[in-house]
């Protein structure tokens, strides 16, 4: 582990070294301080990371010393249309988290296989893709971790190597649809792209690339399997599965609510189109009227859903991210490297998608795929008029989720799932301990795969996409 001193030091040398680089590239006095705020942004986030709210207040407060920016343009670059469907998903995500909806939804899936462990795991890995795609990464990690822990258990087996590809799934997953991860929200609302886009476009490339790291995991996996299939069933924990996977009359709100808002987001292009509304307006609609319903409802709790359940503390960094990205298009850096780009690539889109996805997988890999999209989003409008810009907005929503199961710091599925099986192991359980190295000795390999399928389908299917 790098020590702080020596973090501050490689920072400090970042934030003098990149400004003196921007003068040198030609960039004019605002745009090197745009750039300069934004390494302090990245290279603070990246050395210190419990402090990028801290480091992100600094970036944004600069550009205003500096008048590089003004208030109404950072509440335009802040992209409050992302924030409040943010919010809204994560009260109506709460809310079911509270009436036990997910936990029964993910033992009923678990005890129909339980007898059969090969199809259990394939089972649990299937079920973190689901929940992703219709949830989100992080609420779906954490449903399945527990299941995991509970099955792992009764099968006495470490649930390490399983949570691993549970992971792999949750993030692939992720991409599936607009609401399993914040890019596809920020991208949808950027590019236009409806829910029934993710499902064309996004979902079917997603059960590909997911079939594939299950039928890797199942080779993987031989001898967890195996020592499963030994294992002398515990009554006691048989029951307790059982029970907890069978419906009860408590179930029909939140599966009111689930079904609703799943369908409604669904609809809401075809609804847009019969109330003549704007574009992906209803997609934050839908989301907001069942943040609302899911209050009502929860109205003795809706305080606690608000404050507990909603990630404050990550949405701000969001506000301040956006705003500082936005910065990029504001002085007409994004422009400059959109040029660049293209000459680079020579306006050839197959490049430019590689050229892209290099960038926003180099960063996802290593820090945040929010940021990385953020960065990627002015530079695709840039390009918007000289090439079709259709296919570049999946590749970056497919690089910022496929690449992030390069390492541990890859997204914060993964993160969190370190985290949880520290605890576990702390607890004296029998939990395996998680090193960088030999996750980047599967990681890697497994994103590398999924994202040269993933290319090969987008590419395929070039001939019949719209343009943009």
């Amino acid at each position: 582990m790098v020590s702080a001193r020596v973090r501050a030091l490689i920072l400090a040398i970042v934030i003098a070294v990149v400004p003196l680089i921007a003068w040198e590239a030609g960039l004019n006095t605002k745009q090197v301080i745009s750039v300069t705020a934004l390494a302090i942004f990245i290279g603070g986030s990246f050395a210190f990371w419990e402090f990028r709210v801290a480091f992100a207040f600094s970036g944004i407060s600069l550009l205003l010393f500096t008048n590089v920016i003004d208030i109404p343009h950072i509440v335009d670059f802040s992209n409050v249309d992302v924030i409040l469907f943010l919010i809204s998903m994560m009260i109506v995500i709460g809310f079911l988290e509270e009436r036990k909806f997910f936990d029964w939804m993910t033992a009923r899936v678990i005890y129909t296989f339980i007898n059969r462990p090969s199809l259990v795991f394939a089972a649990i890995l299937f079920v973190s893709f689901i929940l992703a795609a219709l949830v989100d990464e992080v609420t779906s990690i954490l449903i399945t971790l527990a299941l995991t822990m509970r099955v792992c258990h009764y099968y006495n087996v470490d649930p390490v190597p399983i949570a691993i590809f549970e992971v792999f799934t949750t993030n692939i997953g992720s991409s599936a649809t607009v609401v399993g991860n914040p890019i596809g929200v920020l991208i949808a609302f950027r590019s236009g792209f409806s829910f029934f886009d993710f499902i064309r476009w996004s979902f079917p490339i997603a059960v590909a690339s997911v079939i594939v790291i299950i039928a890797i995991g199942e080779l993987y996996l031989k001898k967890e399997k195996e020592t499963a299939r030994q294992k002398v069933h515990i009554e006691e924990e048989l029951k307790a599965l059982e029970k907890e996977a069978k419906y009860k009359k408590a179930l029909n709100t939140p599966t009111i609510v689930f079904l609703g808002v799943i369908i409604g987001l669904i609809l809401h292009h075809h609804l847009e189109g019969v109330f003549h509304l704007p574009n992906n307006s209803l997609l934050l609609g839908v989301a907001m009227a069942g943040a609302g319903a899911s209050l009502f409802i929860e109205h003795k709790k809706a305080v606690d859903i608000v404050e507990k359940k909603v990630d404050w503390w990550t949405l701000v960094y969001f506000i301040l991210l956006f705003a500082s990205v936005g910065t990029m298009q504001y002085t007409g850096i994004s422009n400059l490297i959109a040029e660049k780009v293209e000459q680079i690539t020579r306006g050839n889109i197959v490049y430019v998608m590689l050229l892209l996805s290099a960038i926003v997988g180099g960063i996802t890999s290593v820090m945040d795929n929010v940021l990385a999209v953020s960065i990627a989003i002015p530079i695709v409008n840039s390009l918007s008029g000289v090439i079709n810009t259709f296919p570049i907005w999946w590749i970056a929503l497919i690089a910022g989720t496929y690449w992030g199961n390069a390492t541990v710091i890859g997204s914060t599925a993964n993160i969190v799932m370190a985290g949880y099986m520290d605890k576990a192991r702390k607890r004296g359980e029998k939990v395996s301990e998680i090193r960088m190295l030999q996750w980047i000795k599967l990681g890697v390999p497994i994103s590398a795969i999924t994202f040269a399928l993933a290319f090969l389908l987008l590419y395929i299917q070039m001939g019949i996409m719209p343009t943009l």
